[in-house]
């Protein structure tokens, strides 16, 4: 009976802890949209999450490297702009067609990449979003090379104009928190033990009758699908796209902020796109350092935080639940 009332009261008090929390947050999100600036910045942090989101499911789940996510980014960009602009299509159908372009294009690279590992998948992925960046630049008939494509038009969904960025924000938000949802149980299926078996052994998994190149190839069509998503609103939230935006230096920051968040991880991609987008836009003023500062957040990661924040977050967990005499289970 004691031991019922005491879990019991242990529930009641991680309840509120878990309400304590989210109020806090929706004070803070409160105070940060009553301005248009800040309202952006957490736009871009939703955009950030849903496109890392993507690269976590290929690197941290399948062990897939990529450094081309910049191109998936692009097309979705650029797919979505152009048939709402020349072609008239509604935004909302236009954004649908941009993630599955780009989640074909995921198709045809995966084909090749599903053969390759470490630096040789590195390569192909580098040479892809090159590939993206000059077709942008050249094409000036379709994509108006680097002058860009301006006056995109705004999202109207079920007759609501979205104009301001609060607005954009909640639907972000909502899709943010949808994908993060929808990657936790996509892990926790058989799909995502065949990812993770994939990402562990792939010799063993095809022993146990794992179709490897099946799941690296579909992990590699749902991580563009997801980039693209975010790509098309990026376009329409910003209104204006050019190619200096989907260069290599895109891809570089999309890596940065999972490795920092912490890879293989249920929030890993939202805690690093906070961080670094905060970080981003605080240190605006030295932009001409700013890949050398990425390359330092890689190497405190690599020799300090190895997890990211996520895995220190764990760490931290484990310790406490370890006084407690908790058992913790392991991470994926």
């Amino acid at each position: 009976m004691e031991q019922d009332k005491k879990s019991l009261g242990q529930f009641i008090n991680e309840k509120k802890v878990l309400i304590l929390e989210i109020i806090i947050v929706a004070l803070i999100t409160a105070y940060m949209l009553r301005g248009t600036y800040p309202s952006l910045i957490l736009c871009f942090i939703c955009i950030n999450t849903i496109a890392v989101t993507g690269l976590d499911i290929l690197f941290g789940y399948t062990g897939q490297v990529s450094f081309g996510h910049a191109g998936f980014y692009a097309i979705g960009a650029y797919t979505s702009s152009i048939l709402s602009i020349k072609l008239g299509i509604p935004v909302v159908i236009s954004m649908i067609i941009a993630a599955l372009v780009s989640m074909f294009f995921g198709f045809v690279i995966a084909i090749p990449a599903s053969k390759l590992v470490k630096h040789f998948l590195s390569l192909l992925t580098i040479a892809f979003g090159n590939m993206v960046y000059i077709f942008l630049s050249v094409t000036k008939g379709l994509t108006n090379g680097f002058s860009g494509i301006l006056n995109i038009p705004n999202l109207n969904l079920f007759g609501f104009r979205f104009k301001s960025n609060q607005s954009y924000f909640f639907l972000f938000a909502a899709v943010a928190i949808l994908v993060l949802i929808g990657k936790k149980r996509l892990i926790n299926s058989r799909f995502g033990r065949a990812l993770i078996a994939v990402r562990e052994n792939p010799h063993a998994a095809a022993g146990m009758g794992i179709n490897v190149k099946y799941y690296k190839v579909m992990a590699f069509a749902l991580s563009a699908l997801l980039t693209g998503l975010a790509g098309a609103f990026y376009a329409h939230l910003i209104g204006f796209i050019s190619p200096d935006g989907f260069n290599n230096n895109q891809s570089n920051v999309f890596m940065t902020m999972l490795l920092f968040g912490g890879i293989a991880s249920s929030f890993g991609p939202l805690i690093g796109s906070t961080i670094l987008t905060v970080v981003t836009e605080v240190m605006q003023g030295f932009v001409r350092y700013q890949m050398l500062l990425y390359a330092i957040f890689i190497l405190l990661v690599l020799f300090c935080m190895p997890n990211g924040v996520s895995g220190v977050i764990a760490n931290v967990k484990a310790r406490i639940a370890k006084r407690k005499g908790k058992k913790v289970e392991p991470r994926a």
